[in-house]
């Protein structure tokens, strides 16, 4: 899996810069992923992400939201559009009805382009578009990083062989949306079920319930300052003490922003090879087009 995410994301050196403390991020899948991604780069803005019909009461004129959907057509996120109390809009989009609303109401429109069989492998793109308007530093940072994109990604050998249940993915707060981003990846590449667990949190109720179970446990290594990583080793630990599959994937680099970046495409490499094991097409879903086409006779 290789995309050219650098001169893809370069596009974007000269948006208009947005001068907000406080952001929505409206979006959902793969677009509103990029939102948990900001949660965590952008640290010093207030950044809330809305995965909902409509945004949340406590959004004002004073906030900047920015709505994200690659196909355009999410009915969930042009409800949000609908429904802001704002006038400080951002959308980002492929094209689609979100296209035409930008361009009848005047708001700020940044085109994705369409080459990506799936909205989680624009990821990269979508987010640069974010940085670049949101924080020029960032956006430069990630231009940086993407130059070297292909020669950074760890190739997990065979591990796809080792998944034969479904997964349960452990890392930190910090590192979450790398985790939800292999989720995503492999319930749709692979049409594999997975969820995530997030410590130091889980461990004050998830933990006494850590028995022998029918998962296989896949901990995500990072850089944890040294308390979360005692609980990582703990929680590691006990369920190979009780008998469970538990596959460590390391994904340590230089700082943060690395972990976050390279982390997520190499995860999604490994989603695709499981796909492949697998023999399941990893571009074509069926039951989320059957979910909107059921969705669409209720108006």
């Amino acid at each position: 899996m290789e995309y050219d995410y650098y001169n893809y994301s370069k596009q974007y050196e000269n948006l208009e810069i947005k001068e907000f403390d406080k952001v929505l991020i409206c979006g959902m899948g793969g677009s509103g992923i990029v939102g948990d991604f900001l949660q965590i780069l952008l640290d010093k803005k207030i950044i809330f992400t809305c995965k909902d019909y409509r945004p949340p009461n406590f959004i004002h004129k004073d906030w900047l939201a920015i709505l994200i959907s690659y196909s355009g057509d999410t009915e969930e996120t042009i409800s949000c559009l609908e429904k802001l109390p704002t006038d400080n809009i951002v959308i980002i989009a492929g094209g689609g009805k979100m296209e035409e609303i930008a361009k009848e109401k005047g708001y700020y429109f940044v085109k994705i382009p369409k080459i990506f069989p799936a909205t989680r492998f624009a990821f990269p793109v979508i987010l640069s578009a974010s940085l670049s308007i949101l924080d020029k530093g960032k956006y430069y940072t990630l231009l940086d990083l993407l130059k070297d994109v292909n020669k950074k990604i760890k190739i997990f050998e065979k591990v796809e062989d080792k998944i034969n249940n479904p997964v349960i993915i452990y890392t930190d707060y910090y590192h979450y949306p790398v985790a939800f981003y292999f989720k995503v990846g492999l319930n749709e590449d692979a049409k594999h079920f997975a969820k995530y667990s997030i410590l130091p949190e889980d461990n004050h109720h998830e933990l006494e319930a850590l028995n022998k179970l029918p998962f296989d446990f896949i901990f995500l290594k990072f850089n944890y300052n040294n308390r979360i990583f005692l609980r990582y080793k703990f929680v590691k630990d006990l369920l190979i003490e009780n008998g469970n599959n538990v596959i460590e994937l390391d994904l340590t680099y230089g700082n943060l922003f690395e972990e976050l970046l390279y982390g997520s495409i190499s995860l999604e490499q490994l989603s695709l090879n499981l796909a492949k094991r697998k023999g399941i097409d990893p571009y074509k879903n069926t039951k989320i087009p059957k979910l909107k086409k059921y969705m669409s006779e209720f108006k």
